[in-house]
């Protein structure tokens, strides 16, 4: 996002783009020590993608009996989950599915109890605060006795878990960013106090000792002009077990350098938590005021998804800064400072860090203000 009225901001009125390659940008399942093995793609996935629009009209019909009209598919959350558009009792909702892939039956089973803890942890959350995406039901669709034994392949454990949730009316944060002259009433001022909003969220969920561990602009949904609340606590239990092989799913292009660390070299996983939320989240600040991701400069040209993620995950581990410039603002700046420390020395509680930010925006907005008076 750029500032085109703000000293401190970049003076063009459009907003860099961030050609980060695909692999940097996404939630990725790698393997921990090892992130060039990245993640295994169970076959049964394969062939459910495959039957894609069998799979998706099968769901549907699945769904009517908990008066749950699905529609398209909205986000693929994770590997697991894929997020629907739909009305629940006549509202509009996002509904989270869990479509199982494992090969393994234990492995399914497994992935269940996560994503009912995910469900429950949300639920008990959301009621909590405000800035947290509220939920409004979860539970366990049946499948219909008449499904043919080919589909029934799909849904290996006999049911499909759901988590229902309202729905944000102008997207994500990132999408946001890119229609925000489409979107009456909204300022780039607007989405920074947005962002502010959510970070409520996040500290109420640190308050319940809830790392999220995936902060990031897509999920930080927008409700209003200044409204923002955090979702997706997918990775919240944000490693897996699967035929021994230690998965983390993180991403690349926001994680922390506790989590990028892990990935590279499978060590010091206790370091991982609310600590990196606070890093995670200066990386999204950072992008949104300069319009400048600040590790776009680890990704060389030609490079493929891999290897630019990679790249990514080494930069961030080293915590390598060169990308944090200052911007002339020296209470933003000193933010950045503070988030962006090594482990030991970085600020702990992100409310601190989001007072500073609520106050820089109040600046910005007044500072406006005045000019356009001026100009009067």
């Amino acid at each position: 996002m750029t500032y085109a009225h703000d000293t401190h901001m970049a003076s063009s009125d459009k907003r860099p783009t961030v050609p980060l390659e695909a692999g940097a940008t996404e939630t990725t399942t790698i393997a921990a020590g090892d992130p060039a093995a990245g993640g295994r793609h169970p076959a049964r996935l394969a062939r459910r993608r495959q039957h894609q629009a069998m799979f998706d009209a099968t769901l549907k019909e699945i769904f009517l009996p908990q008066h749950v009209l699905l529609g398209e598919p909205i986000a693929e959350a994770s590997l697991h989950t894929v997020v629907y558009s739909g009305t629940f009792m006549g509202e509009s909702v996002a509904i989270k599915i869990l479509t199982l892939a494992e090969d393994s039956l234990q492995d399914a089973v497994s992935t269940y109890g996560a994503f009912k803890v995910e469900c429950e942890k949300t639920t008990v959350l959301s009621r909590h605060h405000k800035s947290i995406l509220q939920v409004i039901e979860y539970g366990d669709a049946e499948l219909p006795e008449t499904m043919p034994d080919e589909l029934k392949e799909f849904f290996p454990l006999g049911l499909v878990p759901f988590m229902i949730m309202e729905r944000a009316p102008y997207g994500s944060l990132d999408t946001a960013m890119k229609r925000i002259r489409q979107l009456p009433g909204f300022s780039r001022f607007s989405l920074l106090q947005a962002l502010v909003h959510a970070t409520d969220g996040i500290k109420e969920s640190h308050d319940h000792s809830v790392a999220h561990r995936d902060i990031k602009p897509q999920n930080i949904l927008i409700f209003g002009p200044t409204i923002g609340k955090i979702a997706d606590f997918g990775i919240a239990r944000w490693r897996s077990r699967y035929e021994q092989l230690e998965l983390l799913e993180l991403t690349p292009k926001y994680c922390s350098p506790e989590q990028a660390g892990y990935a590279l070299t499978g060590r010091s996983e206790h370091q991982i938590g609310m600590v990196g939320d606070v890093y995670s989240w200066a990386i999204m600040v950072y992008e949104l005021v300069t319009g400048k991701h600040p590790f776009q400069w680890a990704i060389k040209p030609k490079r493929s998804g891999r290897e630019s993620q990679q790249a990514i995950l080494r930069a961030i581990a080293t915590n390598d800064r060169r990308g944090f410039k200052p911007i002339g603002d020296i209470a933003f700046d000193s933010l950045m400072d503070l988030c962006c420390m090594p482990y030991k020395n970085r600020v702990r509680d992100i409310a601190v860090a989001n007072k500073i930010l609520r106050e820089f925006v109040r600046r910005q907005v007044e500072l406006k203000q005045k000019r356009s008076a001026g100009s009067e």
